[in-house]
């Protein structure tokens, strides 16, 4: 069998080609198998950390009970809920449904 590609000799077993490395198949799917978790969760870790640092910043610029502070943690607590369940729900689908890519 050649390669559809590079024209070379490949097995008939192949799946991609080893010369040039295009898919024997032009509907062929391969995954990732190096996904790189420790990224996804440095990324979770990072984004918490930015989070309380956000919240420190707001608590030195307002003022001990105002009404600007207290709003301003009743707002960051809200969104940083929000945003740590969905930075982990998609750090937990991407472990789940590794990337995919086309050849």
């Amino acid at each position: 069998m050649f390669c559809k590609k590079c024209g070379k000799e490949i097995d008939e077993n192949a799946v991609v080609c080893i010369h040039c490395g295009g898919a024997v198949d032009d509907n062929l799917i391969l995954v990732n198998k190096n996904s790189n978790s420790s990224k996804i969760w440095l990324g979770v870790v990072l984004e918490i950390f930015l989070g309380v640092v956000s919240l420190f910043i707001g608590f030195v610029l307002y003022p001990a009970e105002s009404v600007a502070r207290k709003t301003f943690i009743k707002g960051w607590f809200v969104v940083f809920i929000i945003k740590v369940v969905f930075i982990f729900f998609c750090g937990i689908m991407a472990l789940i449904l590794p990337p995919a890519y086309y050849v």
